[in-house]
């Protein structure tokens, strides 16, 4: 057994997927990350998301027999198109029922933790996707200590070691929110939201971590962190992309669970995490503080499309 699961923060992030696969899976939702909509709201839902797919694959050249890591793969969208361009892809994820969906379309995932990542993956790679996954990489306890430069380094570190130096195309490409408008204290997100004042940027932000599991970077951390492994050569600024996909998701989520047999297949997993659960139904119907991330003209958070150049 991999040692994805080994702490309580993996734990939480596995059980936000596992939630979200439940309530949305069977509304035909399967990716959980924004669609690419170029500022028209009237694009459809899965066109939007096909198309975020295809710009990620394109920035880093993914073309017939090239070999794609997907760090973060959730449910395979990405390394479905990948195996469409006729690629071969590798997806890691610390989901074991997301391993469980990949297999059983054919897919390439392993259930591993991407700081597990060993030697037999290094230099075997043309490309790395890392498609969401950042944002539950750091926690408050570690930024509060020091320690997420150190992280993000050992990220940048791992994909620049897996990546083949003699291929032509030596590319990273990551989606990944950042910290814009609200500037949180890890000191104080750790406390209860009830805490706070109800609906403030505090409360909406010490939910989110307790339901997903997670602490977002500033704007510009990366780019320290990626020296001396990869250099910045492009960034496209996804926040509007992600407002409209959190609509639509809200939209989805809230049809899915007027069926009665939705509760019922979210009941087992109500009646094995009560307190996780409860939370995320709350995060979902009522506070909707996934959706407060990147609603308003000046939203509190800001997400980033971040392409890469392996540096030698």
């Amino acid at each position: 057994m991999s040692t994805a699961s080994r702490c309580p923060v993996a734990k939480t992030t596995v059980h936000c997927y596992e939630f979200w696969d439940r309530v949305f899976q069977r509304a035909g939702v399967l990716d959980y990350t924004e669609g690419f909509y170029s500022g028209d709201p009237t694009i459809p839902y899965e066109e939007a998301q096909h198309r975020q797919i295809c710009y990620l694959l394109d920035a880093v050249g993914c073309r017939a027999k090239s070999r794609i890591l997907d760090i973060g793969c959730g449910n395979g969208t990405v390394l479905d198109e990948v195996r469409r361009r006729g690629a071969d892809g590798v997806g890691i994820t610390i989901s074991p029922e997301q391993v469980r969906c990949c297999t059983r379309r054919g897919l390439d995932v392993r259930l591993l933790n991407y700081r597990d990542v060993g030697e037999d993956l290094s230099g075997q790679f043309d490309a790395v996707v890392a498609n969401g996954p950042m944002e539950h990489f750091v926690q408050p306890a570690d930024a509060r200590e020091g320690r997420a430069d150190a992280i993000y380094r050992e990220f940048f570190a791992i994909c620049h070691r897996v990546i083949d130096p003699r291929s032509q195309c030596r590319k990273l490409i990551n989606t990944t929110i950042h910290f814009d408008r609200f500037q949180p204290d890890p000191e104080e997100v750790v406390r209860s939201p009830w805490s706070f004042p109800w609906f403030s940027d505090e409360f909406h932000f010490a939910f989110l971590m307790r339901g997903f599991g997670g602490y977002y970077p500033f704007l510009g951390q990366f780019e320290e962190c990626a020296r001396p492994h990869f250099k910045l050569v492009a960034e496209r600024d996804a926040t509007y992309d992600y407002h409209l996909t959190s609509e639509e998701w809200l939209r989805h989520g809230m049809r899915s669970l007027l069926s009665p047999k939705q509760w019922a297949r979210l009941s087992p997993f109500l009646l094995c995490h009560p307190f996780h659960g409860t939370r995320m139904l709350f995060l979902l119907l009522g506070a909707q503080s996934w959706n407060w991330q990147f609603r308003t003209d000046q939203p509190p958070m800001k997400h980033l499309w971040q392409t890469w150049e392996y540096v030698e």
